[in-house]
């Protein structure tokens, strides 16, 4: 269930601005300042409750909005109003819209350690003098609900009025620019707790998936699984990756942002949907500021093909400074905000599909980079332009000229051609080979050596 469109005005560095969106992948690039935060503040305002984006953002008392949903069957509705929106306004689409998550740039990791599931005795106890109460008013229900979803929905009437949106405050969430992995590791401990307590495995499957997920970005280090463990300190969740089973908070912040964000949409997007196993299939929005921070290339171009894979009606609104996350996307799924001299900004897509390009030519046609080199060479051919378009020289500019032609003859030649680099890699991967034979050899010199001994 895509959104279509979005016009917005007032808000950060846009004057007014409006954008036209594909069903399954939207990525916003352009030079910092240029607003790619600010239109994923606005779809999160919009889209994702509870959010609120900083209204210091606002260059008016109440900037408006208008966005367009494709409720059904080819059917769209246009919302509009003002910022801060009006979540009532909502109501009427949130079943269409289905399980919406925001994740910020900032994906902060600590040492936190859980005393155990949040859930306490007494509130237990309160729900379960509820779930006697209306089964025995009502006994239909236990023919039509299962025990658990009777049990989360006294929860939820618990708390407020709105089920739909108790339903949306409970899972994990995150604000505008900054999100701990504290929430996300509470969570992997009540999933886990829950499961055995509820004899409901879909729980923990959760947990594994993420885990399953995160070993196709990182491919050649694979992540088993997600476990609780205990320390002094308390409770934790324990990774097995190629060289054992370690704390989380021990692996690399790369991969850290991996499961961060994996656990943060997935967990809420099974519990939205009660944990079905075949939640992926069902509507959702992914909104992630930066999704390719501290990741390696290599990673970074798996993320899209991973999540598109496994949630098929997943719609993914996200900004990134990357080349290698802008290749293999069709045409009009990337948003281009062009950042002019005048402070303007201007809206543009892409008209072809970027499949087959090189990170050179990403950077020159949607990067805006030229010349994908450093900045002194740049400057240095530039200067060579400049001098080669007079029409005569000084003595000193002779002199320039030259010393110029001489400096980038030399770089320019000096860096390793594609033949030179294949058989540099060849040559490494020949001298891998060779340790390992030599490696093999000297451990059956000991062995033999060992049984002389004996």
């Amino acid at each position: 269930m895509p959104v279509e469109s979005l016009y917005f005005r007032d808000v950060g560095p846009f004057g007014e601005v409006s954008f036209d969106f594909d069903r399954q992948v939207n990525m916003f690039i352009g030079p910092n300042n240029s607003g790619k935060t600010t239109v994923l503040w606005v779809l999160a305002e919009l889209l994702v409750y509870p959010f609120t984006m900083p209204s210091k953002y606002y260059n008016s008392d109440k900037p408006n909005w208008q966005i367009e949903i494709n409720a059904a069957q080819g059917i769209s509705r246009r919302l509009e109003g003002n910022l801060p929106a009006d979540v009532e306004l909502f109501e009427e689409v949130y079943d269409v819209i289905g399980h919406t998550s925001f994740v910020p740039a900032q994906r902060h990791t600590t040492d936190y350690r859980s005393e155990g599931p949040l859930r306490s005795q007494e509130e237990a106890a309160r729900i379960d003098e509820d779930f006697r109460e209306w089964t025995q008013a009502r006994p239909e229900l236990l023919k039509l609900h299962s025990e658990d979803s009777i049990r989360e929905a006294i929860q939820r009437m618990r708390i407020t009025g709105n089920p739909e949106l108790v339903k949306r405050r409970s899972l994990i969430r995150s604000n505008a620019s900054l999100m701990s992995d504290e929430a996300i590791i509470q969570k992997i401990i009540d999933l886990d707790y829950a499961a055995y307590r509820l004899h409901r495995p879909e729980m923990r499957s959760i947990v594994d998936k993420v885990a399953s997920m995160a070993s196709e970005i990182t491919k050649h280090f694979p992540i088993e699984r997600l476990a609780v463990k205990e320390d002094t300190y308390g409770l934790f969740p324990e990774v097995r990756v190629p060289f054992g089973d370690i704390p989380l908070n021990v692996l690399s912040q790369g991969t850290r942002s991996i499961i961060q964000f994996l656990a943060h949409f997935l967990f809420g997007y099974a519990e939205y949907y009660d944990f079905p196993s075949n939640f992926g299939d069902k509507p959702a929005i992914l909104i992630i500021d930066e999704i390719d921070a501290h990741l390696h290339p290599s990673w970074q171009r798996r993320i899209l093909p991973t999540l598109t894979k496994h949630f098929p009606s997943l719609q993914i609104f996200c900004s990134t400074h990357s080349p290698l996350m802008l290749a293999g996307l069709q045409a009009g799924q990337i948003q281009l905000l062009d950042l002019h001299d005048d402070a303007s900004i201007t809206v543009s897509t892409n008209e072809t599909d970027v499949f087959g390009w090189t990170a050179d030519e990403i950077l020159r046609n949607l990067l805006d980079i030229s010349s994908p080199t450093d900045l002194r060479t740049l400057e240095s051919l530039q200067r060579l332009d400049e001098l080669e378009l007079k029409e005569s020289l000084s003595p000193s500019e002779t002199n320039e000229y030259e010393e110029l032609h001489r400096i980038l003859s030399k770089s320019l030649t000096s860096s390793p051609s594609s033949a030179q680099v294949l058989e540099f890699a060849s040559e490494l991967q020949r001298a891998r080979e060779e340790l390992s034979l030599l490696t093999d050899v000297s451990e059956n010199n000991q062995r033999d050596t060992q049984e002389v001994s004996e």
